[in-house]
């Protein structure tokens, strides 16, 4: 009899998980790598199919394995990676996606452990997916009011530092919203390139997405951002590629507007890649600005000039150096401090970071990012500001950088309100301390962000 048939995109999918979670790999870098290789060979609805069970077996993965581990008798921590990701990525496929038959989720995990020349597992894994596939979900979770940590952490598939942390500072229901939202795909938000074209003609460009690309859009309230129904082939999207559009979120396309830039300022971008708030400040600028674009990754500088070539955006200084070996060549009107950081504010975007990032990280980023902080100031001119903004929203890496600011600094730095340069719509996520902060689950499905201003009023 012969054996049912492996899809490729199923194997590409196991393949990647492995090279995630064991190796510790970029999901973007690991499918990139693996389309290149098979081209053709993947079609546009294979890769649809490899993101969602990939993205979303890693979405849920510390739920899954509780689920599995209470299935077997077998300690799962022993298997090897191959067989963890057959019953990982097989076990979403049974629990969350309706569409695929439990047979094919199934088979094909058997069939992956054995083409990794591991036969002698596949009675193993074909028998615990298939009472996956018969039993469901009945094993007994922790209680929900008396051990909420436990609770919200596998309900959720989050780990357990992240969900005490966030406990301390959010009330439980909150804490729901915030960790469901967490694991939903983020909606596919673009900005407009106001060079190209009229912000508030932008009608004109949702008519020729839908005309010529078959994609609809919905307008947000920033007259900047739309937010596409479907994702595009960037590739194959002429818009795209001429540079009418590039991807941003909401949240990370206002801190352009925190940034403010005026005609004759001299403005640096410290951490530019991928380019990204860079453009949208160079565009804010009307091209009458003296713009710096710092980045000392190679990956990262390459694609911030690539981002910024495709939209057309040429009168660039651009510094391939580490930010704090740099010296401004002149004092600074404005600098923006995009952060390294510890990424919790866009984990749906990153799901594998919930399994790779530690409870230190928090600290080792806060440390670096007060170092950068220091060396941003030095490079303003009084009456200079520095614009800093991170895509996390933890305390450390926010409200304590201020505070220790007014209070090492005192009266040679002024705190400057976000609210007279964010739209007004979007007010409201500022705080009482002037703090721009967006957290998971809000109202507008952006990414979590943390950001401030501080204004130079004397020499430091």
């Amino acid at each position: 009899m012969n054996q049912p048939a492996l899809s490729l995109a199923r194997e590409i999918a196991f393949d990647a998980f492995v090279a995630i979670m064991d190796k510790n790999k970029r999901p973007e870098d690991v499918l990139a790598e693996a389309y290149a290789i098979h081209g053709a060979k993947v079609s546009r609805l294979d890769r649809a199919f490899i993101k969602e069970i990939l993205y979303g077996s890693l979405r849920w993965y510390s739920k899954i394995f509780w689920i599995l581990q209470n299935t077997s008798k077998r300690n799962l921590e022993e298997s090897s990676p191959e067989i963890r990701s057959a019953l990982i990525v097989g076990t979403y496929q049974i629990y969350y996606m309706d569409r695929v038959p439990d047979r094919a989720a199934v088979n094909e995990s058997v069939e992956y452990i054995r083409k990794k020349g591991q036969a002698k597992a596949t009675t193993f894994v074909n028998g615990i997916l298939r009472q996956i596939a018969r039993r469901g979900e009945y094993f007994t979770k922790p209680d929900k009011k008396t051990k909420q940590k436990e609770y919200l952490a596998l309900q959720f598939a989050h780990p357990t530092w992240v969900v005490e942390r966030w406990l301390k500072r959010f009330k439980f229901d909150r804490m729901e919203t915030m960790l469901a939202a967490n694991n939903q795909p983020p909606p596919f938000t673009v900005r407009i390139n106001s060079l190209k074209s009229v912000l508030a003609e932008s009608s004109e460009l949702q008519e020729i997405l839908l005309r010529d690309e078959k994609v609809t859009s919905d307008r947000r309230p920033l007259r900047s951002a739309l937010r596409l129904t479907k994702t595009p082939a960037l590739s194959e999207s002429k818009l795209f590629q001429e540079g009418f559009f590039t991807v941003q979120d909401e949240a990370s396309q206002l801190i352009g507007y925190l940034v403010a830039p005026e005609a004759d300022q001299i403005i640096a971008d410290a951490c530019a890649g991928p380019g990204g708030k860079l453009s949208h400040v160079y565009e804010l600028g009307l091209e009458k600005i003296t713009l710096y674009a710092i980045e000392k990754d190679d990956d990262q500088y390459k694609k911030a000039q690539e981002t910024l070539d495709r939209l057309g955006h040429k009168k660039v200084s651009w510094v391939h150096e580490d930010f704090l070996t740099w010296t401004s060549p002149e004092k600074l009107d404005k600098l923006l401090l995009d952060a390294p950081c510890s990424g919790l504010g866009v984990l749906r975007r990153h799901p594998e970071g919930k399994w790779h990032k530690t409870l230190k990280l928090v600290d080792t980023m806060a440390q670096q990012q007060w170092s950068m902080i220091l060396h941003a100031l030095k490079q303003l001119k009084v009456g200079g500001e520095l614009i800093y903004s991170v895509c996390s929203f933890e305390t450390e890496e926010t409200e304590a950088h201020l505070a220790r600011i007014k209070a090492e600094l005192g009266d040679k730095v002024e705190v400057v309100s976000p609210l007279n340069r964010l739209p007004d719509f979007y007010k409201k996520y500022v705080t009482h301390d002037q703090i721009f902060a967006v957290y998971a689950g809000n109202q507008e499905e952006m990414d979590g962000f943390g950001a401030f201003i501080v204004r130079l009023k004397q020499d430091i």
